[in-house]
């Protein structure tokens, strides 16, 4: 039974793909080197050193070999993960959960510059344009968030990571809309380009339900 650690078959990555063949020539021609280094003047003396001692100089480096091998599989492995599921696929599946008809979602680098946003903030702001590569702050400000919310928001997400704002009151068409802001940092060790900052302005359930 191959020896297996969170579904990855270590025995495959070391037997498989020429490994062994490739460690069995560096075992050789390594091995020989260091055989003939450690030992040469020994064996040229005609006094050969122990059995155990040729051995276990000939297997070092091939388990060296062997577990270079499985390292660079797995960050293969890991590369080809991260290319399949690459920025825009990850940020498609971030906001699949947003696209509804109260949320305007966005996800924006550490320095609140907008990388994507839904397509609810321009049903919501049909006069804002498009917004990606643009700071939030001043997303939020050019739809009308009074300033003291805006400055709000800029120290809560820094200092402490996450921000609720409950009550906005924003003129969008001529129409009041009462809408909230929840936004949070994120941190994501393998996917570098998820370190940033999303979050969502939700319709007020309220605000729809008075404009029936």
């Amino acid at each position: 039974m191959p020896f297996q650690q969170n579904n990855i078959d270590y025995f495959s990555l070391a037997f498989g793909g020429g490994t062994p063949l490739k460690a069995f020539f560096t075992a050789c021609v390594v091995g020989t080197i260091l055989t003939s280094i450690n030992h040469g003047d020994q064996i040229l003396a005609g006094n050969f050193p122990h059995p155990v001692k040729v051995a276990l100089t000939y297997c070092v480096p091939y388990i060296v070999t062997t577990w270079g091998a499985i390292t660079g599989k797995l960050q293969k492995i890991a590369i080809n993960v991260q290319n399949f599921l690459n920025q825009r696929k990850i940020l498609e599946l971030s906001f699949f959960n947003f696209e509804n008809a109260i949320t305007a979602a966005y996800y924006a680098d550490k320095d609140l510059r907008i990388i994507k946003a839904n397509k609810n903030f321009k049903k919501f702001f049909p006069n804002i344009g498009n917004i990606e590569n643009c700071d939030f702050t001043e997303v939020l400000k050019k739809i009308g968030v009074p300033s003291d919310q805006i400055r709000t928001f800029k120290e809560e997400i820094y200092e402490k990571g996450s921000v609720f704002i409950p009550s906005i009151e924003i003129y969008a068409n001529g129409q009041k809309k009462i809408f909230s802001l929840l936004s949070t940092k994120t941190d994501n060790e393998k996917f570098g380009y998820l370190n940033g900052i999303q979050g969502q302005l939700i319709s007020r359930f309220d605000d729809l339900h008075s404009s029936n």
